[in-house]
């Protein structure tokens, strides 16, 4: 039975270093591409110490008690950081604006047109990868965009040069 048990924990350990290799690779495509920050594979502690150079230590413990990593720092917004334990209004609005810069999120913008797409490629990307397994671990930026291109998320074509006079 000992033998089965060291078995397992080999298996295990195994599998999480594929994921490693698999998540180290994904990585360095994203930032080779230089469209995705560096910020989205931060380690809690990373994520952290960003916290507390901002100037609030005291919510350090609040994002290593909730083990927010540089995936699950994409869902930090405004309506998220209360859950956290951050209550003030003030620095709400200071940490989500420094999340969005530091991820090169887009601001929300309440009268954003219908026509287009919800949010910027990067922050559906984003999206994407805030989700924890094999298939996010494999998604790239460029990949996704290559996957993703549909007609609705395009700029309208137009033949503006095209037209000629006989």
């Amino acid at each position: 039975m000992a033998n089965m048990a060291m078995t397992m924990t080999d298996l295990q350990s195994l599998g999480r270093t594929e994921d490693k290799v698999l998540l180290e690779r994904t990585k360095a495509r994203d930032i080779e591409c230089g469209e995705v920050s560096g910020a989205l594979y931060w380690s809690c502690d990373e994520v952290a110490d960003f916290i507390q150079m901002l100037g609030f230590p005291r919510y350090r413990e609040c994002f290593l008690r909730n083990k927010v990593d540089g995936r699950r720092l994409i869902w930090c917004d405004a309506s998220h950081l209360p859950s956290l334990g951050i209550t003030d209004f003030k620095h709400i609005m200071s940490i989500a604006k420094s999340i969005r810069e530091i991820l090169q999120i887009e601001k929300p913008y309440w009268n954003r047109s219908i026509t287009l797409p919800y949010a910027e490629p990067v922050g559906r990307y984003l999206e994407q990868r805030s989700v924890v397994g094999r298939r996010s671990d494999e998604l790239d930026y460029v990949s996704y965009t290559n996957d993703t291109r549909d007609s609705k998320f395009q700029p309208i074509l137009t033949n503006q040069g095209v037209i000629t006079w006989y």
